[in-house]
């Protein structure tokens, strides 16, 4: 029980980062390679306040997902003010998450390349799920929002969005900044759940995962994301009865996948068991009186 609560757990952390990219990706158009930075920053931000200031672990929570989201900020400016996009805006972000990991392997007051170990364990299942749901409502929400409608819009053509009206700048940074609070918000679980942090669990690796989840589950979708990040999360450790044949199998996985749906598992659709806001909207209707 207790490892598949594990799985379970670890599944959800990477649903939640899931999200986040997909939005950043799949509505928006910018591939990013260094969310593993993002995530980075939020785990170590909400270890070290609750491990040094004693902060209860929900506030430690949210302050690193906000810490995560303002380096985006940070980052995202110069790059998208310079109109980087494709390649040119993934290594961008590929050399920051490469400057998070040095700079905490380097940092002592952070552990260094060791790590902190005796990270209070906080991250619960329930919490995790919790999480999850929470996250994708949100996402949900905002990508039917006018948010939704302006990423779409620098997605296929920024410059008939930006002749619309659209700022385009604002709509790409607004959703990087939402996309690394994703981030950090799962970082931050992944250090309440594993109760140490090392630099080396934030690496390019962690960064291409999260990336292949949301081409995987399809552009323009959530749902599909939400459910490759849990495939690609909970495979490896289905697999591990076939030994060194594991990461083969779940290579040649991808391929197939990607070989049968190129749009991705659900690419411009959502499940609509799915639909929050809509079922939330159904719920108030049936509690009001006639």
């Amino acid at each position: 029980m207790g490892y598949l609560q594990s799985v379970v757990i670890l599944c959800c952390i990477s649903a939640v980062a899931a999200l986040g990219l997909a939005i950043l990706t799949g509505y928006t158009g910018l591939y990013s390679l260094g969310h593993a930075g993002f995530m980075a920053v939020g785990a170590y931000c909400a270890a070290w306040l609750v491990m040094r200031l004693h902060i209860p672990f929900a506030l430690a929570l949210l302050a690193g997902s906000v810490a995560a989201a303002l380096l985006s900020l940070v980052i995202g400016y110069p790059a998208l003010r310079s109109r980087l996009r494709g390649d040119y805006f993934a290594v961008v972000t590929l050399g920051f998450g490469e400057v998070v990991r040095l700079l905490l392997n380097n940092t002592p007051a952070l552990g260094g390349a060791i790590g902190l170990p005796d990270v209070p364990v906080r991250t619960s299942g329930w919490l995790a799920l919790a999480a999850v749901v929470l996250a994708f409502g949100l996402a949900q929400a905002f990508t039917r929002s006018q948010w939704g409608r302006n990423c779409i819009a620098c997605r296929l053509d920024p410059l008939t969005a930006r002749t619309l009206g659209v700022d385009v700048l604002r709509t790409q940074l607004t959703a990087l900044a939402v996309s690394a609070f994703y981030a950090g918000a799962a970082g931050a679980l992944l250090a309440g759940y594993m109760g140490y942090l090392s630099p080396a669990m934030f690496t390019l690796a962690r960064s291409s995962e999260l990336l292949a989840a949301v081409i995987l589950g399809g552009v323009q979708s959530l749902a599909g994301p939400l459910l490759a990040a849990l495939l690609l999360t909970a495979v490896p450790e289905l697999l591990r009865f076939a030994a060194s044949w594991r990461l083969v199998l779940y290579g040649a996985l991808l391929v197939v996948t990607m070989l049968w749906r190129p749009q991705g598992l659900l690419g411009y659709y959502e499940l609509p068991a799915l639909n929050l806001p809509s079922l939330w909207r159904r719920m108030r209707g049936k509690g009001e009186l006639p």
